[in-house]
């Protein structure tokens, strides 16, 4: 008894460190599986698991510091009969070093490093892989940062191709209308010099940039090789939004010969919000620095609508209409605060929210605006004209926007067909363009309709990996993939089958040319001399075989991996043709 307890102990540990992951059913490939509750999650002081970890499925009971890496895992299962190409997607991320794998494929990107180590480059991160028919497939990985943010889900590349599109001209629309009533306060205030004017382009600028560096535009588009500019260029935009929001309320308010109740509270205040925000960063953390104007944003409005009805009281017409100018932006504001910071749910797309409450009060911004420069310069008629004619160049001005974002997006869309059709080391065709040839390659009614089919595998592959390093390995695989890429035409392809397995298959060819064909891949294999190699010579063996038809497709894969084993059974490095019975 006292012998059989250590071994029931041992048993008891290996059962809870293999066990499954919890796992997400894809039945539809016209949905978006949002992996809430169905990924696990556990803290670890590195990105290895030592094995005595908690995994909890409920990420509100995570309690992890900001050294410490978060790790995941899910399994996802295809209730469908048919292979399906998907997406693991983490959207809204905040993540300064991420690593996702599924087994067979590994990927290591995060906001710092560059944006070119993104898989997909798209604001947001997405990692590609074909779920099996029938069958299951682990996804597992682990994140790092001081501030995390993510959200999880998997779709078809075309379901997130469709939300990208969808996003994109809604982003666009709103930095076309915020960039148009920028340059118009800009030029009204060029021409009155009222700085009212220039508080309005300032804001609306400062509110623009923070959305453009919170979708992820900016890193893509302005610094990609420059992660470091992330975190900073994030805290300065959002102060940046307050401090313009305190000017704009009170240069809108000046008068000639008084000043504004409150004036010299809000410069010291304005004077003091950044330095503040340097020393909680610095001494408390940047999550709580990011968090500190959000959280001034309650007092800050009773402020600023405690200025404006003292305004009124003292005889100030614009206070009213700055009361109906800022009503929209601060009731969004609040929509996003309790969603954001209290987790209430009231039923809205946060983002779109602000984004329109934000819209509508430039808008309003510029009526005012120009209501008062009427007043200085034009009578009632001219204003209604120079309206007309202003709605008409905001509307072209969009649409010529609009247009451009179009094209721009038909080129992402080109680019990411290749990336889903292309493995991302060697850029030969991946598996799926491979699987895709081969059901064309009878598509036909012909019956002298026949493939060849071959397989190449690596000789010790591993111990280059382990010997030489990873670097070395890659290295291989693209002399390789330089071989065989001479190969691909109308009537071959020849592509990465997985890890260090390629694929050749060839239409309607004949055995000995086919033969000869590998005999010629094989010869410059062998020929192959990498100085990262120290002298040691590549070998493969390569299985092959015929196939008739439609029906003897899968029979066919089998004896080509049949007779790349016998190869490698029979001392490796050599060419094996399977006997077609």
């Amino acid at each position: 008894m006292v012998r059989l307890m250590p071994m029931l102990f041992a048993l008891f540990f290996i059962v809870q460190s293999t066990a499954c992951y919890s796992t997400a059913l894809f039945e539809d490939k016209a949905l978006e599986y949002d992996l809430a509750g169905q990924i696990e999650f556990a803290v670890a002081d590195g990105d290895t698991l030592v094995g005595n970890e908690l995994w909890v499925d409920d990420e509100s009971k995570i309690s992890r510091e900001p050294h410490q890496y978060l790790h995941f895992r899910v399994t996802i299962e295809n209730a469908l009969n048919q292979p399906v190409p998907l997406w693991f997607s983490i959207t809204f991320p905040s993540i300064e070093h991420l690593y996702v794998s599924d087994g067979t494929n590994t990927w290591i990107t995060g906001d710092a490093l560059r944006f070119s180590s993104r898989e997909v480059l798209v604001p947001n991160y997405h990692f590609p892989f074909i779920l099996p028919a029938q069958d299951k497939m682990q996804i597992y990985g682990y994140m790092e940062g001081k501030i995390l943010r993510y959200n999880f889900f998997v779709a078809t590349p075309e379901k997130v191709n469709k939300m990208y599109v969808d996003t994109l001209q809604r982003d666009m629309t709103f930095f076309g209308a915020m960039s148009i009533l920028t340059i118009l306060s800009l030029v009204v205030f060029t021409i009155t010099r009222k700085v009212a004017f220039l508080s309005f382009a300032a804001f609306i600028f400062a509110t623009s940039f923070w959305f453009f560096r919170v979708f992820g535009y900016a890193f893509e588009i302005l610094w990609p090789n420059t992660p470091q500019l992330n975190d900073i260029t994030y805290a300065g935009s959002i102060y940046a939004v307050v401090l313009t929001a305190g000017w704009t309320v009170f240069s809108s308010l000046k008068r000639p010969n008084r000043t504004v109740y409150g004036l010299r509270f809000a410069n010291v205040c304005g004077l003091i919000l950044p330095i503040l925000g340097l020393l909680v960063w610095h001494y408390i953390g940047l999550d709580e620095a990011l968090r500190l104007p959000v959280i001034l944003l309650f007092p800050f409005v009773i402020f600023a609508s405690f200025v404006i009805y003292k305004e009124h009281k003292n005889g100030s017409d614009r206070a009213k209409w700055l009361a109906v100018t800022v009503f929209p932006v601060v009731l969004s504001a609040f929509s996003l605060v309790l969603i954001a910071l209290f987790g209430i749910d009231l039923q809205l797309e946060p983002i779109t929210t602000f984004m329109v409450g934000v819209l509508i009060t430039c808008m309003f911004m510029v009526i005012l605006a120009s209501r008062l420069f009427v007043k200085i310069v034009q009578k009632e008629r001219d204003t209604e004209k120079a309206n007309a004619l202003l709605k008409s160049e905001q509307a072209s001005k969009l649409e010529a926007l609009i247009q451009e974002r179009t094209k721009a997006l038909r080129a992402s869309n080109e680019m990411l067909k290749k990336l889903a059709a292309n493995d991302g080391l060697t850029n030969l065709p991946n598996r799926r363009s491979i699987d895709l040839f081969v059901d064309a390659s009878f598509s036909s009614e012909a019956d002298n309709h026949h493939i060849a089919v071959a397989l190449i595998d690596l000789d010790h592959f591993k111990n280059i990996n382990d010997t030489f390093g990873h670097d070395a390995g890659d290295t291989v695989l693209i002399e390789i993939a330089n071989i065989l890429r001479p190969l691909n035409s109308e009537q071959c392809i020849a592509g990465r089958f997985g890890g260090e397995e390629f694929a050749i298959i060839q239409q309607n060819v004949s055995e000995q040319r086919f033969s000869d064909t590998l005999a010629d891949i094989h010869t410059q294999i062998n020929a192959l001399s990498l100085q990262q190699l120290s002298g040691l010579k590549i070998g493969a063996c390569i299985g092959w075989t015929i196939c008739k038809n439609a029906t003897d497709i899968v029979h066919a894969f089998r004896r080509a991996d049949n007779a790349l084993y016998k190869a490698k059974d029979a001392g490796r490095n050599r060419v094996i043709a399977a006997v077609l019975r």
